[in-house]
């Protein structure tokens, strides 16, 4: 509203000065995932983009270094390069705040779009007075900075309306042009799961969250999470932390180590099994509810996502259906997808447990008494989780339904699929912008051999400097309990070598529940919460809360 109100008051002179910034100050750049699944491939993208004269970043955790005098090794797979301190001129993405990537042409930023940002495994610091050499192996991601000519183009036709219309249209088409989806987070109705960040000799970095959604002891579930994990003096340490108001309760939290060729990727299902990925390809074909292109969406990682929101029509869910090419007329194959639950799904629950007012408790301890089956049939015909099916002769046959992982950072899932003849067929649905997909792909390669290493912990100290070690080492159900904001558990695990000539991968195998902490008040609104005994309300309720938080932007 203040800009609003300022604009009113401006002159022409200064449209005609916003104008010109628009045109020529303010544009956009998105970072691009090159082709990183093994050392070949790392090795030939980083080559390339070496002879195209690119300058590389090297992403170690907290730490970047400029490269220069970059050679690749074809034989020992190795990297080496002079490391020196980033240029300001170079630090637009650097520091950039995720999501959130613009740059100006005038203050010369435009170089962010000659580099490739390479993102280490091992994240310590290097000295910058020798050149430096690491194993394509230790390289997770490789990133290319590109011209974002959809976000960019979007501002410029602004500019143009900017200019010609008068003061007081300008006000309203900037209000209507610069809203973005709302993703409300009320201090009462946040909620989430277990933090867990891993050490890497500096400080802690997230890995995600843990059993999400597990929010009543019948619905305790195994939790894989995948982790980057970094030994420090012969030891790996993780975090585990209650951020959010809520009692957490830990079983276990056993480090799974798998031994494996560097030149395969390793991803775990929700069912603990483990697959590799040696060529993944990308959608032929993906459109959501057979009307909307999205297959750019779903081909890189790029935090260009599905967001399973389509206004046209009503329906209990959104479904997203993918075409891959099966020119190999394989009979099974491995499903990709990198996603997250979004936190509007979690807003959207939040507002539905308001409902009950002062009478939360008690309903709690009514869903308490009722079993798993009865809870997963709500969440199921409310089209929470992602249901995946894959077309057979015989029509759509669903082979698995991804519970909620959580808004708080994406997960790789892989599903093993049988196929049938002819192109492999995809639908995957869920409830109106419930969840926030960013990649999807498939891989008909055998599995590669692997080694599995289960390790325990050896020390859990919490914040009060207690020995939780009992609690947290067994499936037990006895629980390590985070009550509060603040509770803080430290466990520490020995470390182990990969044998020669192998990388490994790492997972955290944990289990638990949590309880929400909640203090409504006020009278329960009865027909509002007998609404949802209906299959689909939760995703018509999503539509309404959108529509109002669109009316009410556009009020402002």
């Amino acid at each position: 509203m203040t800009l609003c109100r300022r604009l009113e008051r401006f002159t022409a002179f200064f449209l005609l000065i916003s104008s010109i910034n628009y045109f020529f100050g303010c544009k956009y750049y998105k970072p691009i995932a090159v082709d990183a699944y093994n050392n070949e491939t790392k090795g030939s993208s980083l080559k390339e983009l070496n002879t195209k004269g690119k300058y590389f970043i090297l992403r170690k955790g907290g730490y970047a270094y400029a490269l220069s005098n970059v050679s690749i090794d074809d034989t020992k797979m190795t990297l080496t390069a002079k490391p020196e301190t980033v240029p300001p001129e170079h630090e637009v993405y650097v520091s950039a705040k995720k999501n959130r990537y613009p740059y100006s042409k005038g203050k010369g930023e435009g170089i962010v779009m000659t580099e490739v940002h390479i993102y280490q495994s091992d994240t310590s610091g290097v000295d910058t007075t020798s050149l430096y050499t690491f194993p394509l192996s230790d390289v997770k991601k490789i990133e290319v900075i590109e011209y974002d000519k959809k976000k960019s183009k979007s501002r410029t036709t602004e500019a143009i309306v900017f200019s010609v219309l008068s003061a007081a249209l300008v006000v309203a088409i900037i209000a209507a042009a610069s809203y973005s989806p709302p993703e409300p987070q009320p201090t009462t109705t946040v909620s989430s799961c277990p933090y867990i960040s891993s050490f890497d000799g500096t400080g802690y970095n997230l890995q995600g969250e843990i059993y999400s959604a597990s929010i009543f002891q019948s619905l305790q579930k195994d939790d894989y999470l995948p982790m980057q994990l970094t030994p420090v003096n012969g030891d790996y340490r993780i975090r585990i932390s209650n951020e959010l108001p809520e009692i957490q309760h830990t079983d276990f939290a056993d480090l799974v180590i798998v031994e494996h060729d560097r030149n395969v990727r390793l991803l775990v299902n929700p069912d603990g099994r483990i697959f590799s990925v040696s060529n993944p390809e990308s959608p032929e074909v993906a459109t959501l509810n057979n009307r909307i292109d999205v297959r750019t969406e779903l081909q890189k990682k790029d935090n260009n996502n599905c967001l399973f929101k389509d206004d046209n029509g009503v329906r209990a869910a959104e479904d997203l259906f993918v075409t891959f090419k099966n020119e190999s007329k394989s009979k099974k194959g491995k499903l990709i997808l990198s996603g997250r639950t979004s936190s509007w799904m979690n807003y959207l629950y939040g507002e539905f447990t308001k409902g009950f007012g002062s009478h939360y408790d008690k309903w709690i301890k009514q869903q308490e008494k009722r079993p798993a089956a009865e809870l997963e049939k709500w969440t199921n015909e409310q089209n929470i989780p992602i249901t995946v099916s894959v077309k057979s002769s015989g029509g759509w046959k669903e082979v698995q339904k991804l519970k909620a992982i959580g808004p708080l950072l994406d997960r790789d899932m892989i599903i093993p699929v049988d196929l049938g003849d002819g192109p492999a067929e995809f639908k995957i649905s869920c409830g109106y912008l419930f969840w926030e997909l960013d990649y999807a792909a498939i891989d008909y390669t055998p599995d590669a051999a692997f080694a599995i290493h289960t390790i325990k912990p050896y020390e859990a100290i919490d914040e009060k400097g207690q020995d939780v070690l009992p609690v947290i080492a067994n499936p037990d159900r006895e629980y390590l309990i985070q009550p509060e904001i603040g509770n803080i558990t430290i466990v520490n695990y020995k470390a182990m070598a990969p044998k020669e000539g192998l990388t490994q991968t790492f997972f955290l195998h944990s289990s638990g529940y949590y309880t929400h902490i909640r203090h409504y008040t006020g009278s329960p609104k009865v027909a509002f919460l007998k609404s949802f005994e209906q299959p689909g309300a939760l995703a018509a309720f999503s539509r309404q809360k959108f529509a109002e938080a669109l009316r009410s932007t556009a009020k402002r």
